[in-house]
């Protein structure tokens, strides 16, 4: 009898299942992808909810955000809206912009 691993995604996390297409092109692990963030709440990244090496850069502010939760759910729903297509290690700047805006956020600086 096997058992799975405990899930070891961080409390920072919210689930993603939207972005499953991205997340199944970009790590294979056929799993829902969760949108996680750092603790000063300025990082957030699409990553496996089991395998923290399988992740990609969303977006960086200079600072943290005052609701991360929100952020990310933003960022959960407008990409998965305007299907971005990733680079080669992150998601496109003016995606990321143009979902987070469709929000009324603003995307960080630069």
């Amino acid at each position: 009898m096997t058992t799975e691993a405990p899930d070891p995604a961080p409390a920072r996390s919210i689930p993603a299942p939207a972005l499953r297409e991205t997340a199944d092109i970009w790590f294979d692990t056929g799993r829902d992808p969760v949108i996680v963030w750092d603790a000063e709440g300025r990082t957030f990244r699409l990553q496996d909810p089991r395998d923290a090496t399988c992740s990609l850069h969303l977006v960086t502010y200079p600072a943290g955000v005052r609701s991360p939760a929100e952020l990310a759910a933003a960022l959960a729903e407008g990409l998965a809206a305007c299907d971005f297509p990733p680079t080669a290690d992150g998601a496109a700047a003016g995606h990321v912009a143009s979902a987070l805006r469709a929000y009324g956020i603003s995307p960080p600086p630069g």
